[in-house]
């Protein structure tokens, strides 16, 4: 992705909401997963019969579409609708787009342009990482301070465990300087190796010199708030690391799921010592290191045998599946309609996606990593693995159950359509007055809750432990 400056999309974004409005209520869609704004388009670069439509869209593919594929049926209500829309005349079975429909075609662009720039700048590894260090060194501090006036050596631990993570941002930072992603991703597994050793060592010696723990209302709210903040920075390092093909992103993503598990110790612990029991705080701490280092052993080991051709999901980070099922219900649709071979489904579908890009630029790939070096073959050889597809001849065909998730897509498929228009059919820019009361509500409900966990909150934590007690 082009390096863009946050600057240059504030100034770009001025009146663009306003422009993305006005297209969203014609089209009857967003301007980024329009049907209708890429038949438009290909109308545009002179794709004017039926004829010519139908071969162009016989291999399209966005990943942002409620549609699996745009078919012939589709295509013609596209069509019905621009024209009743004036935004497309027809003359002599040609099509050609009206004074409209070029004024709605050209803000489209300007607006999947900005849109694309924003998602480039907000998605970038640069972001992530600035973010995660500004969170490391909120949470480690706290923790700290916590942890020792708690006489929590699992939280005290984490804090710690989370300075330590410090050193990772910049491994990371350094090797997508360098180009060395894996190598970089190989240091932080190290780093996480260690981290699971001195938990363990610190765990086993805090069970046998058992000491009290006095748990405080803040130590549960900072737990809560570490497991908030690592889930956001979990998703988000995982969706860039896997945008970007990043795999020193990836590893750190990892650790990021490791320090949700301590979280979730620590509070395990911290519930216990409120009854009196503190040897469960050592427990878990064990537990908890445990599986650390043999997550980190199974990917430094995957990581070691793979050396450059290390598939992207081998870090087992799946909260993209999603994706990976659509591009499935594509491959699915296509040999349900030819008898084609692995070869011929890769070059269609990447002549599919390039079409899609090319209209829609980073949402039409959002969320797919690499996709011009992994291409479909992973996903057909899991399709075979799941017994969906066979290849006879060298040609795929759809098994039993192929065929039976084959009709599955089609329904899901009708599902979302059927969501999305419901969604758009009344659709209408919010007023002034919606846009200043969400603003406010912005604004408020963050500030109430902050005061009411700092002032009403440790009322409420000594009134429950005067129960316990």
């Amino acid at each position: 992705m082009e390096d863009v400056k946050f600057k240059e999309i504030r100034k770009s974004h001025k009146g663009i909401t306003k422009l993305s409005y006005e297209v969203t209520q014609i089209l009857g869609n967003d301007p980024n997963r329009s049907p209708l704004y890429a038949l438009l388009y290909a109308i545009k670069k002179e794709e004017n019969t039926k004829e010519k439509i139908y071969g162009y869209f016989k291999y399209f593919y966005v990943n942002e579409f409620a549609n699996i594929r745009l078919k012939q049926p589709e295509l013609d209500n596209l069509l019905l609708e621009g024209i009743n829309k004036t935004l497309i005349q027809k003359k002599n079975n040609t099509y050609s787009l009206t004074e409209e429909g070029n004024d709605v075609l050209t803000k489209c662009k300007k607006v999947n342009l900005i849109t694309n720039k924003a998602l480039s700048f907000f998605f970038s590894e640069k972001i992530v990482l600035i973010f995660s260090l500004v969170c490391l060194i909120f949470m480690s501090s706290f923790k700290i301070i916590v942890g020792l006036n708690a006489g929590s050596d699992a939280l005290f631990n984490e804090g710690i465990e989370n300075f330590t993570d410090i050193i990772k941002i910049f491994i990371i930072t350094l090797s997508i300087k360098l180009g060395k992603d894996r190598l970089g991703a190989i240091a932080i597994i190290i780093l996480m190796l260690i981290t699971g050793i001195n938990l363990i060592i610190s765990s086993v010696f805090s069970f046998f010199q058992t000491h009290t723990i006095t748990p405080s209302y803040f130590s549960f709210i900072l737990m809560f708030i570490s497991i908030l903040l690592n889930l956001m920075l979990l998703v988000l390092k995982n969706f860039v690391g896997k945008l970007q093909a990043n795999f020193a992103l990836l590893s750190d993503a990892k650790d990021n799921v490791n320090n949700i598990r301590l979280s979730l110790g620590v509070i395990v612990g911290l519930i216990f010592a409120l009854f009196g029991i503190y040897w469960i705080d050592s427990i878990f701490g064990i537990v908890i290191a445990s599986l650390i280092i043999l997550d980190g052993v199974e990917t430094l080991l995957a990581l070691i045998r793979s050396g450059d051709d290390i598939d992207i999901d081998s870090f087992k980070l799946s909260l993209d599946k999603a994706f990976e099922f659509k591009i499935a219900h594509w491959i699915l649709v296509v040999i349900q309609e030819e008898n084609l071979s692995e070869q011929q489904l890769n070059e269609n579908f990447m002549e599919a996606i390039e079409k899609g890009y090319e209209i829609f630029g980073v949402w039409a790939i959002f969320g797919l990593s690499n996709i011009e070096k992994f291409n479909i073959h992973k996903i057909l050889s899991l399709m075979k693995n799941k017994g969906l597809i066979i290849i006879q001849d060298d040609i795929c065909y759809l098994t039993d159950k192929g065929k039976k998730q084959y009709y599955n897509a089609l329904s899901q498929e009708i599902d979302r359509v059927s969501r999305n228009k419901k969604k758009f059919k009344n659709w209408r820019p919010p007023s002034r007055f919606s846009k200043v009361v969400w603003l406010l509500f912005g604004i408020f409900v963050p500030i109430l809750l902050t005061l009411l966990i700092i002032y009403v909150g440790p009322n409420i934590y000594n009134f429950i432990i005067n129960l316990i007690e």
